[in-house]
């Protein structure tokens, strides 16, 4: 069971949120670096059978078994031979053969490049100068680096939240940041666009739905208004049909029905509703009939309903709880071939079985179900952001 006091925040999943997009700018601007380009490279190389070849044969060097060691050998043999001796000693120069090898000896022997790999084949600890070991010190030096510790403590802890974003894209959003209501946007009932040319309401509810008048864009939020004024309009009654009736209230509505209809994926709209007495606030996915539908929030009277209808099947639920007015609250939808899974604020509340196979257009709307506290009037059903992401 779901307790709501359970539910963060929508400050708090907001915040979540923005973590994870700051946490994945820093690794792909760490991941896209030089140092973490050459942090790859030099990691590769150490890991493969020609580094450790390269290092092991270094490392098996022996002054002993050089050629260096062979020469210096020869060169006191041909030391002790007559001829060398004499030349030693007169220096007299000869072209006897052991002689002539002799101060070939002396040459290389005593000259800088000889000495210098001598010295550096009796090194015990030559290894370390070696290339490979340097690539292997500056590898290590890099693993220990700050910036590249810090891209690994992020893919530990959020490897598998990046790695599921990336599988969702953005294919309809509105943010209502505009001072016009964008195209996508309907401001009649479906029928009430395609045949009536004019809005109408449900002749169980007490108000009338003008036709954009009740809309407001604030610069950041989309409002819908609820109004205690007379008016006169249209009514739709199940046994009578369209009839003509005057209503107390007026409200709004907004709805994607004939631009925009979400199959699967997951949508979710940050809303902010009143809490005044049979006022309701609907966030919803429709179609032609009343049913099939999906109540994403129908939030009224310290009640919220959601829930999958068609013309057979009904698979809801209510739940008691309080929205408080001025405080902003995120609902989820996330629509699959088999399920429907609603989510507060990133918390799941409701799951069932999806009876429901065709697309659906997304809609807003507020009204007025009985006798309400007219002195609490107007009342503001306000829509920050909607978005649907759909699987890659």
């Amino acid at each position: 069971m779901i307790f709501f006091s359970a539910i963060p925040s929508a400050e708090a999943y907001e915040r979540k949120q923005h973590l994870y997009e700051t946490m994945h700018a820093r690794y792909n601007d760490i991941k896209k670096s030089d140092n973490f380009a050459r942090y790859n490279e030099l990691k590769a190389y150490v890991q493969s059978p020609e580094f450790i070849s390269e290092l092991n044969h270094i490392r098996s060097l022996s002054y002993r078994t050089s050629k260096e060691h062979l020469l210096e050998r020869r060169l006191k043999e041909v030391r002790r031979y007559p001829e060398v001796k004499k030349f030693k000693k007169t220096g007299e120069h000869t072209e006897d053969a052991y002689v002539q090898e002799y101060i070939e000896l002396q040459n290389k022997i005593t000259s800088p490049s000889f000495r210098q790999h001598k010295a550096y084949l009796k090194n015990r600890n030559r290894h370390k100068e070696s290339e490979p070991y340097l690539k292997l010190v500056e590898f290590r030096r890099l693993a220990k680096s700050k910036y590249i510790r810090e891209y690994f403590k992020i893919q530990k802890k959020y490897a598998a939240i990046f790695e599921e974003q990336a599988r969702w894209k953005v294919t309809f959003e509105d943010v209502f940041h505009q001072e016009r209501l964008s195209p996508q946007w309907d401001t009649k009932p479906y029928w009430g666009e395609t045949i009536l040319s004019q809005n109408y309401s449900p002749n169980t509810e007490e108000h009338l739905l003008s036709d954009g008048k009740n809309l407001t864009l604030s610069g950041d939020a989309l409002q819908i208004i609820v109004r205690r004024e007379a008016a006169t309009g249209t009514a739709w009654d199940e046994t009578k049909g369209f009839i003509p009736r005057e209503f107390s209230y007026t409200s709004g509505m907004v709805s994607t029905a004939h631009h925009f209809q979400m199959t699967n994926g997951r949508l979710e709209a940050k809303i902010s509703v009143p809490d005044i007495k049979n006022i309701y606030c609907a966030f919803w996915l429709g179609s032609e009939k009343s049913r099939p539908a999906i109540s994403i929030a129908h939030y009224c009277n310290h009640r919220l309903a959601m829930g999958a209808y068609t013309a057979g099947n009904t698979f809801s639920t209510l739940k008691k709880l309080t929205l408080h007015h001025g405080r902003c609250y995120i609902f989820q939808l996330e629509r699959t071939d088999k399920t429907l899974t609603w989510l507060l604020n990133g918390k799941k509340v409701f799951e069932c079985a999806n009876p429901i196979k065709q697309p659906l257009y997304i809609a807003f709307t507020a009204g007025v179900l009985g006798k309400t506290h007219d002195h609490k009037l107007p009342a503001t059903f306000e829509i920050d952001y909607v978005k649907l992401s759909v699987r890659k």
